[in-house]
């Protein structure tokens, strides 16, 4: 490093005779020589122009050597982000000052990147529409309209405006690919990239051909590029996508790749973050001992260079791998540091850490099963001993009563795991909609205040027709927002039971729109069920008659929930379009739905015709149904 950074100092002069201010040489860009080297050389070109002078080409001089820095640590790693930000504002104050539009841009778009790292969307959407207007301003001349469009794509595609997204993320392309190639391998870098979020955009969308196409694009891009980085980090992205559809066979060779170019060129951050992938497709391909080597590689990496959004994965990996391995103890104290990380990380990530608790819990729960049932039959033969060998008839019954008591223990512990299972999910779900309605609400709906002052007459028309589609979205989320807070979990299902909250959530769906609700139980259906039933059904009513409104188009719809013989049936029967093949097999409502019957143990059918309504039958045994006592698995002789 010592002997480039001599390099360096010794071809400034050279920069200074020629009066202009180095590139970047995009295809170095992971060199942290180089870019440390590059970033010695920008600041020293920054002491000579900050001499006050009022020449003009000075000051041009220095406007893009602040550019050059802005840049650099912008593309260095997140703690860097507030050096970039203050050399950012400099050029910004500066540019406005020489009324230097595509400068301003430039400042504007970096500065749109620092809020949307921030998750700040909303304010990311404002910055480039601030750029978008200087860009119309410049007309022909503006260099980096593809980048807002860009941007504005990943605005529509983190509010999952999925059709939006594709077509700015479409046009930033076109404009991209038809721009001249003063810096081939910078356009390509910048193809790459939108290539990758069209790709992110399909994998959100379930659009599985188009994420296919937009990875074969990323590999011929990346070739072309002739960039280990960009090579690897393609692998990588194919892999992973692997992973998550369940082909995790087809996964490995792609990740192994990926990890030999990260390894060659010691890109440590891809290093780890290959090595917990690689885990990830072991443990799905059962071979339980590497996956937790894999982890725990990628856990040491990540400790050691302090890789905070990777460490909740290796976590998970590890979770498995130990209980698979049958190390009980090592599976719950990652499982405790991966809940602990995930807690730190929002809303969104504890519901993530909330279903891998359920998961946990369906783990000790089935070994709990286990252990009763095998305990049961242990009992039985003990009592067939005590009659063919009467002379230890006495020390058999009283070790079969010390079972029986044992199978009352396990018993009074495993249901007092699901009731501090389900008192916990009510508990998240209070909290969850209490922070909704009262935090994500309030702040969506000062924002929409906010946005309906603005006098939308004095926008030109593509302006207004962005500023239109903000409203919307806002009003729209607004809307969401109190809905599902209202609805995550009804207080008066804990005190009234089941019953009584349907029947108001068919009064209010009756109240909100065209599609008309009728609710008819009986078949000697008791008052109450288990508190895990009731939880459960109502959310699955909830969500059926939620997608009978947004997507039936129905007139009538029939909910029944009654028992027929030793079944409890929730029936929801509609007259509306009908469900296309593709959103039975793969619709995400449907899948939660049936993931929650499957939680209750019942079943999940669904008959649908074009044009000829869909009815949805949801199957549940009626002892599963029963408020349990653990009193009813004991007698004692």
């Amino acid at each position: 490093m010592k002997n480039s950074l001599i390099l360096w100092i010794f071809f400034l002069p050279l920069f200074k005779i020629a009066g202009q201010v180095p590139r970047i040489d995009h295809t170095r860009n992971y060199n942290r020589v180089y870019k440390d080297s590059l970033k010695t050389v920008a600041k020293r070109l920054l002491a000579e122009v900050e001499r006050p002078s009022g020449d003009s080409k000075q000051l041009l001089k220095k406007m893009q050597v602040l550019n050059l820095l802005g840049t650099l640590y912008l593309e260095g790693d997140y703690k860097e982000l507030d050096t970039s930000m203050a050399y950012n504002d400099r050029l910004f104050e500066l540019a406005k000052q020489q009324d230097d539009k595509e400068m301003m841009i430039d400042a504007l778009l970096r500065r749109e990147v620092k809020y949307r790292r921030g998750h700040d969307y909303v304010r990311s959407l404002e910055i480039s529409l601030e750029a978008l207007k200087l860009c119309d301003a410049l007309g022909g001349n503006c260099r980096k309209a593809w980048m807002i469009q860009q941007n504005l794509g990943l605005s529509f595609l983190h509010s999952s405006d999925n059709p939006k997204a594709e077509k700015y993320f479409k046009t930033a392309l076109a404009q991209l690919e038809s721009t001249p190639d003063d810096d081939r391998p910078l356009k390509l870098k910048h193809i790459l990239g939108l290539y990758s979020m069209l790709s992110t955009l399909y994998q959100q969308w379930g659009k599985d051909k188009l994420v296919l196409e937009m990875f074969n694009r990323q590999l011929a891009v990346a070739q072309e590029l002739n960039n280990k980085i960009s090579l690897a980090g393609t692998y990588e992205e194919m892999g992973d996508y692997y992973n998550k559809i369940g082909r995790a066979g087809k996964a490995l060779p792609l990740l192994s790749k990926a990890y030999a170019l990260f390894e060659e060129v010691n890109h440590t951050r891809g290093i780890a973050s290959v090595t917990n992938s690689l885990g990830e497709s072991f443990l799905a391909l059962k071979d339980y001992t590497k996956a937790q080597s894999y982890a725990e590689k990628a856990l040491a990496m990540a400790n050691q260079y302090n890789y905070a959004s990777l460490k909740p994965f290796a976590y998970h990996t590890l979770t498995e791998a130990y209980d698979k391995l049958g190390n009980e103890m090592a599976s719950l104290r990652a499982y405790r540091q991966e809940a602990t990380l995930r807690d730190s990380l929002g809303i969104a990530r504890r519901l993530v850490a909330l279903a891998d608790m359920r998961r946990a819990y369906e783990v000790d729960g089935a070994r709990l099963e286990q252990q009763i049932a095998l305990q049961t039959r242990t009992r039985n033969f003990l009592l067939v001993v005590v009659l063919l060998l009467s002379a230890i008839g006495i020390g058999l019954i009283f070790h079969s009563r010390t079972l029986r008591q044992k199978n009352y223990e396990l018993a009074r512990k495993k249901q007092e795991i699901e009731q501090a299972f389900l008192k916990g999910q009510t508990t998240e779900r209070k909290r969850v909609a209490s922070e909704l309605h009262d935090n994500l609400g309030g702040l969506l709906s000062a924002a929409k205040l906010s946005l309906q002052i603005l006098d939308p007459s004095q926008l030109d028309r593509h302006e207004r027709e962005i500023y239109d589609n903000v409203v919307e979205m806002m009003i729209d989320a607004c809307r969401q927002v109190r809905t599902l807070s209202h609805n995550m979990l009804p207080e008066d299902l804990e005190r009234e039971g089941l019953l009584p909250v349907f029947d108001r959530l068919i009064y209010k769906l009756n109240s909100a729109g065209t599609t008309q609700f009728s609710l008819q139980t009986g078949g000697d259906l008791p008052a109450r069920l288990t508190p895990e039933i009731e939880f459960n059904l109502y959310l699955i009513g909830f969500e059926l008659c939620n997608n009978v409104l947004k997507h039936a188009k129905a007139t009538k719809t029939f909910v029944t929930l009654q028992r027929q013989g030793n079944r409890v049936v929730l029936t929801v029967a509609d007259n509306g379009k009908g469900i296309p093949t593709q959103r039975v097999e793969e619709g995400m409502g449907l899948q939660n739905i049936r993931q929650r019957t499957l939680d209750i143990r019942g079943t999940l059918s669904i008959e649908s015709q074009p044009n000829g309504g869909t009815v949805i039958i949801i199957n549940i045994p009626y002892e599963e149904t029963r408020q349990f006592l653990a009193s009813e698995v004991v007698t004692d002789n």
